[in-house]
């Protein structure tokens, strides 16, 4: 059982630190830095030849190194043949609550198409849980809460947050959606955190007077929120500020402020930029609060954009303004003379946004180079699609692909990308 004197320290220290200069806090992540890394140099086997070393010497890793080195990154023993049986048991069963050698134990959802396993302590879980709340209770510890929390798997790191006055409610998305919604009414939830595909349902529902809801807050999590898609949420809730998560298996890397904006969460992950463009960026993560499975170097995928100008909330972490996607969803396209012109998904977006009003679609490069796009739409608002990419090709120079189209579904097993590109 999770330590709740822990989670109010932590809950403390996370919402009452603040950082007057970027210059404090590059010496606090220095601190902090020198610290973790004399833990793990000691404790993992894939690090202990870097004793001694500073960040910038070790290497950097992704997603198939720290798999393929998984038993020798983590350092509380775990393989991962056993990491992965025992996770996907859990999920057969669809039972969460068992821990395997006193370890949280659970898979990735695969965005990137490639499963992960990730290992959290319970002392890491009690910091996790501090943080989170001290980001998103807006009345306070102490108050009552009710959270309902759309997952594809529950988790005993997730129920840690229970407590005599929050309580916390696992809706299950592969469930009929139908029942969910019949349990949200009946729960009335304070707080809802669901994926945008997920909280879009729930919008329309509430739109067409078949769900009476009114939460104080909505969290996005999971997928990338549209900005179309938050202005639909915000209308429906009738929020100001929907508020995000930017969390995956490697931490909880960046969450919103009181206006609305994603900020790096700074005061747990040092991010090393590979900037791709003069705000596009590759986050390259160290997470110095966690030591089960150790996140060192580790190169993400997604593209990052940085927001221009300072945010009125005064924060010095970077701020965001938006998740791209994946680095490996931009198109690649091809000028005449056979140049290779890469695009990133924001410009495939507007092909979709500019020609009308289009809430429901994706956007599919193949490995052909094809565009496949999946959206309800006639003869007429097609061709102003194909036109709106058109002048896309133009701009860019290159040649437009054959596009064709399908009538969209949504399907609840994979996170939902609306741009997305399948590799060669």
């Amino acid at each position: 059982m999770s330590n709740k004197l822990n989670i109010l320290k932590y809950y403390l220290k996370f919402r009452y630190r603040k950082f007057d200069s970027r210059r404090e806090l590059g010496l606090y992540q220095k601190k902090k830095i020198n610290r973790h890394l004399d833990y793990v140099t000691a404790n993992s086997p894939f690090y202990h030849r870097f004793n001694g070393k500073m960040l910038e010497s070790l290497p950097v890793i992704d997603k198939k190194i720290m798999m393929d080195n998984f038993d020798i990154i983590n350092t509380v023993g775990i393989t991962k043949d056993e990491a992965m049986d025992f996770a996907v048991e859990s999920e057969r069963k669809r039972s969460f609550s068992e821990k395997l050698h006193n370890i949280t134990v659970g898979l990735s959802s695969g965005t990137s198409h490639s499963r992960g396993i990730f290992l959290v302590a319970d002392s890491e879980k009690e910091k996790w849980a501090g943080f989170v709340l001290a980001k998103f209770l807006n009345r306070g510890l102490f108050a009552d809460y009710k959270i309902a929390f759309f997952m594809r798997a529950d988790s005993n790191l997730y129920q840690s947050v229970n407590s005599r006055n929050i309580k916390f409610e696992f809706f299950d998305i592969y469930a009929d959606i139908h029942l969910n919604i019949e349990k949200l009414k009946r729960f009335d939830a304070d707080i809802i955190v669901a994926q945008p595909s997920m909280l879009l349902i729930l919008a329309k529902e509430i739109q067409s007077g078949r769900l009476s809801v009114h939460p104080e807050s909505v969290i996005s999590i999971a997928e990338v929120l549209e900005k179309r898609d938050e202005q639909l949420l915000k209308d429906a809730f009738g929020l100001n500020v929907i508020h995000q998560v930017y969390q995956c298996t490697e931490g909880c890397l960046a969450s919103t402020c009181q206006y609305g904006t994603l900020h790096l969460n700074e005061d747990i992950v040092y991010i090393e930029k590979e900037y791709i463009d003069k705000r596009r960026f590759i986050p390259i993560i160290t997470d110095f609060e966690r030591t089960s499975q150790p996140i060192i170097r580790y190169r993400l995928n997604d593209v990052l954009v940085e927001k221009e100008g300072e945010c009125p909330c005064g924060c010095v972490y970077t701020a965001l303004e938006k998740i791209e996607g994946r680095e490996d969803d931009v198109f690649v396209f091809y000028s005449d003379s056979g140049e290779k012109i890469r695009v990133f998904p924001d410009f495939i977006r507007r092909c979709i946004l500019f020609s009308g009003d289009i809430t429901d679609y994706r956007i599919i490069q193949n490995s052909d180079g094809n565009i496949l796009i999946l959206c309800d739409a006639e003869g007429k608002m097609k061709q102003r699609i194909k036109d709106e990419f058109a002048l896309l090709a133009k701009d860019q120079d290159f040649v437009l692909p054959e596009i064709s189209f399908q009538s969209y579904s949504y399907d609840n097993s994979r996170k939902l990308k609306r741009v997305e590109r399948i590799a060669h």
